[in-house]
């Protein structure tokens, strides 16, 4: 490992990490305390990493972090670059390193590491498990279920009881899904009912593809079986106890109201059409992580119903629309699963790791996600109530790159500069919901790139 520079400039006393309250406990508190930086930004020098430092530099809370990877050169020129423009930031700390022992000389100086280093089946886990090791808490943008699953199965329950929080999918996959999800989820549980059922979709937008995604998504079929990518498809994949026969399995019926949408339909409780979402296969998984953490932790006061399910679709303008859309999904999905097409694909159509859009996409780029969830009385279940809707919106930010740098910089923040995340006395492998709950809805309305509310679905303008 190679540090450059004694400290970054311009440190104060009156930091936001050094307020607590009850809800921390001592160590913790002393946890951060003794550490130098609030947040370490692992993997900086990738398209979306240089963002998040960017998005850091511009920052005026006084936010002590460090950039981290594993190109020294790359990374001090990221860091000049991130500083030299609005910034008052005089310099930024950079660290290089990649085997065990220096992963954990790096992640021991933060509350928090932040990781864009991807795809994360090759690059991740070292750097999960040095967190884990070190007591640090982390946060990623994978979006790469085989990953996640090894990181639950190998580091939750050590996590767990050193109340150190692992947080996959703080990007665009998966926060505004799960989170959505959950809060409309939580203001039926406020008045008195339970949600048993929450659809998300995807409305009117602007943005980038993602190469870091093309290229992880590539990684997952071409290392997998055919039998594992089956397995895969189960939404519960990510919940490894509820996905194996005799341990604890879920009941059938509930498995398959979460079967994931395939074709064009029209939505009844929202009168617009849709079509698959490609995002939908990593989405379910993570808010069926959330619905079973929770349902654990609380069976009674949950705030998802036993039998509650989600699914998840594109909005389009019309019937047409979303047949064609239907239709494609479908093809690129198979040229994609075939060695030499999907070979052929991201040499000529698609973006390279690395590549992002031009910049009027990446500042005037914004997404409109909606979730509408459904309610019943507790006490009865063939009650109804009127749906809600949770829409979480990125404004002058591409979601896939801007967008999701800001997020997932917010996102780890909530976990270095508050006390209050509810995350913080559970520890173990969560979901961005579990992890942050309101504690992240604070900070995003705060900030310049998005909005989030949770109203009535009658009379709400639905923008597709």
């Amino acid at each position: 490992m190679m540090p450059t520079k004694p400290g970054v400039a311009g440190f104060k006393s009156t930091s936001a990490a050094q307020k607590s309250d009850t809800t921390t406990t001592a160590r913790d508190r002393d946890r951060k305390h003794q550490r130098p930086y609030d947040l370490i930004v692992f993997g900086a020098t990738g398209f979306t990493g240089a963002l998040a430092a960017k998005y850091l530099a511009k920052k005026d809370d006084n936010v002590r972090y460090a950039l981290a990877g594993r190109d020294l050169e790359k990374l001090q020129k990221i860091a000049n670059k991130s500083t030299s423009e609005e910034s008052e930031r005089r310099s930024v700390d950079v660290y290089a390193g990649s085997t065990p022992e220096e992963l954990r000389e790096i992640t021991e100086k933060a509350n928090v590491v932040l990781s864009f280093a991807g795809p994360f089946a090759k690059f991740g886990f070292a750097l999960t498990e040095a967190c884990v090791a070190t007591k640090t808490h982390y946060c990623d943008i994978t979006g790469e279920p085989p990953f996640i699953r090894k990181c639950v199965e190998q580091l939750h329950e050590k996590a767990k009881r050193e109340k150190t929080c692992v947080v996959n999918c703080v990007g665009y996959d998966s926060i505004p899904w799960d989170l959505g999800a959950w809060a409309v989820a939580e203001s039926f549980k406020a008045d008195g009912f339970e949600c048993v059922r929450a659809e998300a979709h995807a409305g009117k937008s602007k943005g980038g593809v993602s190469g870091g995604t093309i290229a992880s998504a590539a990684g997952v079929i071409a290392e997998n079986s055919m039998a594992d990518l089956k397995k895969m498809g189960d939404p519960f994949y990510c919940v490894p106890e509820l996905c194996r026969d005799g341990e604890r399995p879920l009941k059938r019926e509930i498995k398959e109201n979460w079967r994931l949408q395939g074709d064009a339909r029209l939505d009844e409780a929202t009168g617009k059409y849709t079509m698959p979402s490609i995002m939908a296969g990593i989405n379910s998984k993570v808010v069926a992580r959330s619905y079973s953490l929770l349902r654990d932790k609380d069976k009674e006061n949950a705030c998802f119903a036993e039998d509650f399910s989600y699914g998840e679709s594109d909005f389009c303008k019309d019937e047409s629309k979303a047949n064609w859309g239907a239709r494609g999904i479908k093809t690129f999905g198979v040229l994609f699963a075939i060695p030499p097409t999907r070979w052929l694909l991201r040499k000529t159509v698609l973006p390279a790791p690395g590549q992002g859009p031009n910049e009027d996409i990446l500042e005037n780029g914004y997404s409109n996600v909606y979730v509408v969830g459904h309610g019943r009385d507790k006490n009865d279940a063939s009650s109804k109530v009127e749906p809600r809707v949770a829409h979480f919106e990125f404004k002058n930010a591409d979601p896939g790159y801007k967008g999701t740098a800001a997020l997932a910089v917010e996102a780890a923040l909530c976990l270095s500069l508050s006390d209050k995340a509810p995350g913080l006395k559970m520890g173990g492998c969560l979901t961005p919901s579990v992890a942050l709950g309101e504690t992240l809805i604070e900070r995003l309305r705060d900030a310049p790139n998005f909005s989030f509310s949770v109203s009535a679905l009658k009379g709400k303008e639905l923008k597709v």
